[in-house]
């Protein structure tokens, strides 16, 4: 049986040309290479050298300012507007309630075309289901783990989909968001590095009133969604 094929992955040139565009605002605009840093997450290795193979290439060209900018040499001239972020929600069915409650203070971001959220209750009967996973967590933007001990100790949750998710997050492609479901011993995992949701990343179990917990954890998704989608930046 021929496996479904996999999304490619990009290289760090189109990562570079993406963000810029992204960044652009859809506006034929310079660029500060602090901003292309700032969101790309590379070092200063890394950036400079992707920088030095886009100039080569003609693809991009200096610009003057504060640290240095850049800008492209011919501006895209049909720009797909993007309308919302993709956000991948990895759990573990333990976890199927507060998932549920979490997808319901999601929805307002999903009325406002901010966001539209996925997870593996949407896979369709008679679908591979390992592939239509692999594939939405390749395309997702922002991927929410959802975090308990149940989590923690599934192999598929844990070992594929954190772990995936995570080497997204390191090379810039997406932005995980750890949410503590229920009290365990997260800290010392991959993700232990990254702010947690909610506040003080208060086990959402631990909270006398839930929606008060997932209200704030759509908050915060709200203003990272914002700062993805460049809402407000010139």
């Amino acid at each position: 049986m021929v496996g479904k094929k996999r999304k490619p992955i990009k290289t760090f040139n189109e990562r570079f040309l993406d963000r810029l565009l992204r960044l652009c605002g859809n506006e034929d605009i310079a660029i500060s290479n602090s901003d292309m840093r700032k969101s790309l997450k590379w070092t200063d290795d890394r950036y400079n050298k992707v920088k030095a193979s886009l100039l080569a290439n003609n693809q991009i060209k200096l610009a003057q300012g504060p640290g240095g900018k850049v800008r492209f040499v011919n501006f895209p001239n049909k720009i797909e507007k993007r309308n919302s972020l993709n956000v991948f929600i990895s759990y573990s069915h333990g976890d199927e309630e507060i998932k549920r409650e979490l997808i319901k203070h999601l929805h307002p971001l999903s009325r406002l075309g901010m966001v539209e959220s996925w997870d593996d209750r949407l896979i369709k009967a008679g679908e591979e289901w390992n592939g239509v996973i692999s594939k939405k967590l390749e395309l997702a933007d922002i991927i929410i783990l959802i975090i308990s001990v149940d989590f923690i100790n599934s192999n598929y949750c844990y070992d594929i989909e954190m772990r995936r998710a995570m080497e997204r997050h390191e090379a810039g492609e997406a932005r995980v968001i750890p949410v503590i479901a229920r009290e365990c011993l997260w800290h010392y995992a991959p993700f232990g590095k990254l702010q947690a949701l909610p506040k003080d990343a208060k086990a959402v179990a631990t909270w006398p009133d839930r929606d008060t917990a997932l209200a704030t954890v759509a908050a915060n998704i709200y203003q990272v969604s914002e700062d993805l989608l460049g809402v407000g930046k010139p």
